[in-house]
């Protein structure tokens, strides 16, 4: 296969290029010659033009575009009059492709390939905190911090403990790689830094409350606290109650759980699998129906073509509403940029030439 990538804005300016050269990448990576340039390619296996404003509508072989957002009737009547005149379209999203359907565009030239993402980002850390001195009668029952540290994963948690007394436990949550800041003695200034910073305030004891436990709130910190003392005194101030070990565990588990699920989202969105869902969509066009993808589950790519069992929710989108948007948008648009020109430099510039010349 050789694919022509056509790419109508300069591929080092803005994100469209991104896209062009990551695909690039990938291209040539699975064995796929690939080029780009901003006119399309007659003997060339696919033609693939990035985005669809730009083309003219005239086929070069077997063309696809990609179909980013639809934001005026200028565009979308752009759209109707050259969308037959290629294999594809290939949306960024199931939600434009419905809405193109129902404002009249034929299911049978539109598809959607969900965008990537690098993969290469750092999750932010849950930031906790902890202000209380250490007691040698147990009170604040430093047991369940070492429960913590022993169960919890030190890429997702990071810890900020002020409070003298509590250098084992420090040393321990060190030890298992946890980022840690520690200050053993009081400090205003550094405590109320403390409390802007955390997302969560943490605090053990069973005796009676923890003035820390008020402070976080009035930071607005959610809470993990035990439910007695004054903490009940809060209205909805205990985000997640707890008395035993098992409990603790239990709502650092959830919290795990919430911020792993939104990574593990877009996981599979990687370029490499946004490459290939368009050579699986380009091989269905060459008659080549070969399944590149392995065990990975999608919707979109070659399934949102073949999979005729997908939901079609294009009843419930109300089309004259949309119309109307597009409408009102694209007027919009046409006014401030006749607004920003007649205000511009440029535009007195050329009014003060016509008038010399006269």
């Amino acid at each position: 296969m050789r694919v022509r990538l056509i790419s109508y804005e300069d591929v080092n300016e803005w994100i469209l290029g991104k896209f062009v050269l990551r695909m690039q990448e990938d291209l040539l990576k699975m064995g796929i010659t690939a080029d780009i340039a901003k006119v399309p390619d007659p003997t060339a296996d696919i033609n693939h033009h990035v985005i669809y404003e730009q083309f003219n509508g005239i086929a070069s072989n077997h063309d696809t575009l990609m179909i980013t957002h639809i934001d005026s009737s200028d565009k979308l009547n752009h759209l109707k009059a050259v969308i037959n005149n290629v294999c594809y379209g290939i949306c960024m999203s199931n939600d434009t492709m419905q809405k193109l359907i129902a404002l009249g565009l034929p299911k049978e030239r539109l598809c959607f390939v969900d965008p990537a993402q690098d993969g290469d980002f750092k999750p932010r850390k849950v930031q906790v905190g902890f202000t209380s001195r250490w007691y040698a009668d147990g009170r604040k029952r430093e047991y369940l911090l070492r429960d913590l540290a022993n169960h919890l994963d030190n890429r997702f948690f990071a810890f900020k403990f002020m409070g003298g007394g509590w250098d084992k436990i420090i040393t321990l949550f060190r030890s298992k790689d946890f980022e840690v800041d520690y200050f053993p003695n009081f400090d205003l200034a550094e405590y109320k830094k403390l409390m802007s910073e955390i997302d969560y305030y943490l605090y053990t004891g069973l005796d009676e409350g923890q003035m820390g436990f008020v402070d976080a709130l009035a930071a607005g910190c959610k809470t993990i606290v035990t439910p007695q003392g004054y903490h009940l005194d809060v209205e909805n101030g205990i985000t997640h109650p707890y008395l035993d070990s098992k409990d603790l565990l239990e709502i650092f588990d959830a919290i795990y759980e919430e911020k792993a699920s939104k990574i593990r989202s877009v996981s599979d969105w990687t370029w490499a699998n946004y490459t290939l869902k368009h050579v699986e969509i380009w091989n269905h066009i060459l008659g080549k129906d070969v399944k590149l993808m392995g065990d990975v589950s999608y919707k979109d790519g070659i399934h949102s073509i073949l999979d005729k069992d997908q939901v079609m929710e294009v009843s419930s989108i109300n089309v004259q509403k949309l119309k109307r948007k597009l409408y009102f948008h694209g007027l919009k648009r046409k006014i401030f940029v006749r607004f920003h020109y007649y205000t511009s430099k440029v535009f007195f510039d050329n009014l003060k030439r016509k008038l010399i010349k006269r």
